[in-house]
């Protein structure tokens, strides 16, 4: 008896093809689906204030309440650093911190500057939980509303997609993934995320005779593929005409999807391994590695370990470990994958996670030790702080502006897939700083995420904070979460502001959140506009 079972090809030609005729659908009946979405979690909340949790933008915001953790640059002092500060230079008309003054290296191996970043770049802050918790903190701003869809299920919610979901890895419970329209999420694993989610559809060559073979089924279940297509062409059911305007890149897209994967993902990921490692060990940058960087073994120098939680006050200059640098966990084959999927126009919504800030070599009493960085980084001080997690965020910033070259460079239906995709960066919270340096606590009530599209067209901040500090311990301005006037949240923002106003970014028909708190971006004429009280200042509070 003859099988009924459908090849492994032909089951991705089957959900291919599906997903091109539910495609055109949309299109004939005036809804483009979601945007793509990229979540990528930094567990642990490192810092973020050299990064993307802004504190003064604004030269009409108030001075700021020092806090040596509270830092972008070091301060130089004949040559030598001898202590932090919060240091910014003006960029279209917004204060931004010291390391977008710097370059980073692109997939080519030549240096790009990271102005080029801020262009597309949009930092929401002030807003929190009220609770602690990491798993919690981080659930709570992917899905805060119960009942209804995460971000990540909201995208796949409105997907066309041949996969509307991925997440790799697997968060556990940093996960919170919920779909109203039944989509499903698919858990990617083990060292080759792209191999884990197309196996069953790539050809296996156990031979020549065998491959030969299989080339000549692909042809064969490409040509199914296609007849059904001009079958539903022919019908003059919705969506007919949108389908047949978009046959050739139909038909493309399909002899892509069954291709073996492996030459891409061998170009892919040393592509971004090297890009990012060469941003990350970068020394002699303003600000930062252009002085000694000898410590006095006071706490300042600490730096939490994973080795046992241990805070060490490294031995020799800390420019020469920056070569020591290894990758952080998941980084580069996160970006890896999600350039192959976006551009093949397999996949919506895409969840990745960054799992540590890497490893790097240090002296101890003598002895040369290789240590992961901490990213819940309490024991890491003040100076040690700054240097590490710029270099941190270098690299993830590197592979963001790598990753939308590429989708600029990849057109659907005349529009570049940057424009058509939404990037965010969460963390579990913020960090509670404290005022001796010695390093931060949770900041459950200092939150702060960024978003990167190809519709956002300038630098962007939204989201009032206080210019004071939690206590004596906590003094100083660290990005506590301030009202918005005339918002439709009482008091603080909660993870429903930044959920509605990425929700709105996404294009999708209903945003969940909007009625509970208002988006405070929109798109217009394609380029991301704030709301009139979305701009984000520092409040005096009495």
């Amino acid at each position: 008896m003859t099988s009924l079972v459908p090849a492994p090809f032909e089951k991705l030609l089957n959900l291919m093809s599906g997903s091109f005729i539910l495609e055109a659908k949309a299109g004939a009946l005036g809804g483009v689906g979601s945007r793509n979405y990229v979540n990528l979690l930094l567990t642990g909340a490192p810092h973020r204030y050299g990064f993307d949790h802004w504190i003064r933008t604004n030269q009409s915001d108030p001075a700021m309440m020092a806090n040596p953790m509270i830092a972008t640059a070091l301060v130089n002092s004949n040559g030598s650093a001898v202590g932090t500060q919060y240091q910014t230079f003006d960029y279209r008309g917004l204060l931004v911190p010291q390391m977008f003054s710097h370059s980073v290296y692109n997939g080519k191996g030549t240096l790009r500057p990271l102005t080029n970043l801020l262009d597309n770049m949009m930092v929401i802050r002030g807003y929190g939980t009220g609770m602690d918790g990491h798993p919690f903190n981080a659930t709570k701003q992917m899905a805060p509303l119960g009942g209804a869809s995460s971000i990540a299920g909201l995208a796949a919610d409105y997907s066309t997609k041949t996969f509307e979901a991925i997440q790799w890895p697997n968060r556990g419970a940093f996960g919170n993934y919920n779909s109203t329209h039944g989509k499903a999420m698919n858990k990617l694993s083990g060292s080759k995320p792209l191999g884990d989610l197309l196996q069953g559809f790539g050809p296996t060559a156990e031979s020549n005779a065998k491959a030969s073979a299989l080339i000549q089924r692909q042809g064969q279940l490409i040509d199914l593929g296609r007849s059904r297509l001009q079958t539903y062409i022919k019908s003059g059911l919705p969506g007919s005409s949108v389908l047949a305007q978009n046959m050739n890149n139909a038909t493309n897209l399909m002899k892509k999807g069954i291709n073996n994967i492996d030459g891409y993902w061998k170009e892919a990921l040393p592509r971004y391994q090297t890009l990012i490692l060469n941003s990350m060990r970068a020394t002699g940058l303003s600000g930062l590695s252009d002085m000694s960087l000898v410590p006095d073994q006071s706490v300042h120098w600490n730096i939490h370990v994973a080795d046992g939680n241990r805070a060490l006050k490294p031995e020799g200059d800390l420019r020469n470990y920056l070569g020591t640098r290894t990758l952080p966990s998941n980084l580069a084959e996160g970006f890896a994958l999600t350039e192959y999927v976006l551009k093949e126009g397999l996949v919506t919504s895409v969840e990745l996670e960054v799992g540590s800030l890497g490893a790097i070599t240090l002296k101890e009493n003598g002895a040369e030790l290789k240590q992961g960085i901490i990213n819940d980084m309490h024991a890491t001080g003040s100076i040690s702080g700054v240097l590490l997690t710029t270099s941190f965020y270098r690299g993830i910033a590197a592979a963001i502006l790598e990753l939308a070259d590429q989708l600029k460079a990849t057109k659907i239906n005349g529009t570049d897939l940057w424009s058509e995709t939404v990037f965010q960066i969460t963390s579990d919270f913020g960090r509670s700083a404290r005022t001796d340096g010695a390093g931060s606590d949770h900041g459950f009530n200092q939150m702060v995420t960024s978003v990167y599209s190809g519709i956002i067209k300038e630098p962007l901040v939204i989201g009032n904070i206080k210019q004071n500090g939690i206590n004596n311990n906590y003094a100083g301005t660290q990005g506590l979460a301030a009202p918005i006037d005339n918002y439709n949240q009482v008091g603080s923002p909660t993870p429903l502001m930044p959920a509605s106003t990425v929700a709105n970014l996404l294009r999708v028909p209903k945003n969940p959140f909007q009625n509970l708190a208002a988006p405070l971006a929109s798109e217009s004429n394609g380029q991301v506009v704030l709301a009139s009280n979305a701009k984000g200042k520092m409040v005096v509070v009495a």
